[in-house]
């Protein structure tokens, strides 16, 4: 070993750094492993506990809420800037063909006014907004986005309440070729 380290000091350096470099890679690896191994809830981008959800107060089963922003088709905030999830659908996320209409028919909809907010099965999603089926002037907006052709029915396990009407309007917007999810146009391709 002497000899190894006596000699071209240049050598020297690039020995030294090259160990370095496969000891940090080694323990950089050995990490990884070891966070990939806890239960999810104990990691902080874990979906089973919401552990990172804490802060989110309670909101009870036909809570009448502001409709403050509109985020896409689907998402919206509430006063105090909670994001509510809509049950029942799935409409575009930007970039995508009905992105627009459907943000701008949720607007038309909700946009600075109450709504009632019923509980689905579960009631915080893996990004901390409520789930909910979401009612204006007694209308569910998850059926008048699906009858209008602006989202898809889309249902959890869970949350299947209003399955049967919202999956009908479907069917009628989808037959009736009635919105832009259910016209024949293409997407537009993300970049």
């Amino acid at each position: 070993m002497k000899k190894v380290f006596n000699g071209n000091n240049r050598f020297n350096k690039l020995f030294i750094r090259m160990f370095l470099t496969i000891i940090a890679g080694t323990l950089i690896v050995e990490g990884a492993i070891k966070i990939s191994t806890l239960p999810k809830d104990q990691t902080s981008w874990g979906h089973s506990g919401h552990s990172e959800c804490k802060n989110i107060p309670d909101l009870p089963d036909g809570t009448i809420k502001m409709a403050v922003k509109i985020i896409d088709g689907d998402t919206f905030l509430i006063e105090n800037g909670y994001a509510v999830r809509i049950l029942g659908i799935n409409a575009d996320e930007k970039d995508y063909s009905c992105y627009d209409a459907a943000k701008n028919k949720l607007e038309e909809f909700i946009l600075n006014r109450e709504v009632k907010l019923e509980k689905g099965e579960k009631n915080l999603d893996q990004y901390c907004r409520y789930l909910r089926y979401v009612f204006i002037d007694d209308k569910n907006v998850s059926l008048e986005l699906v009858k209008n052709g602006l989202a898809i029915a889309y249902f959890f396990p869970e949350n299947i309440k209003y399955q049967k009407e919202i999956s009908i309007g479907e069917k009628q917007a989808k037959e009736n070729k009635i919105g832009c999810k259910w016209l024949d146009v293409k997407p537009i391709e993300r970049k």
